[in-house]
């Protein structure tokens, strides 16, 4: 009995630990690496309506992108997640995106993880 349960627990702790640190990655990546924007201009075109966002990085630069459009108008303000070594390769996010869908991976990770720990510690004992 002891060995089914190590069989089950070890792969739930290992999947647990890696949920969670992916989760805690996106996390750091959303804290480092988004910017507040104004949306100010909307652009209509052959292939739809785009906005014409401008924000400046952590390190001072001042960049210039252009995304669809969406539900956007000008003047609002957006979340902007950027690579800090091209930040023109940028997007605008939702906080659902952003915030809610990593913090859900970090506490079902944190979750599988104590299920798996808690097994693995019946299962040795």
């Amino acid at each position: 009995m002891a060995l089914a349960q190590l069989l089950i627990a070890m792969p739930l702790t290992v999947l647990g630990c890696v949920l969670l640190a992916a989760g805690l990655v996106l996390i750091w990546r959303a804290l480092l690496r988004t910017a507040v924007a104004t949306v100010d201009v909307l652009e209509e075109g052959a292939g739809g309506s785009r906005i014409v966002v401008r924000f400046t990085t952590r390190d001072g630069q001042l960049v210039t992108l252009r995304a669809p459009a969406g539900e956007h108008q000008p003047g609002e303000r957006v979340t902007v997640i950027y690579d800090a070594d091209y930040p023109e390769i940028a997007q605008v996010v939702s906080p659902l995106r952003l915030w809610v869908l990593p913090a859900a991976l970090a506490l079902a990770g944190l979750g599988v993880g104590l299920a798996g720990f808690s097994a693995l510690a019946a299962a040795v004992r």
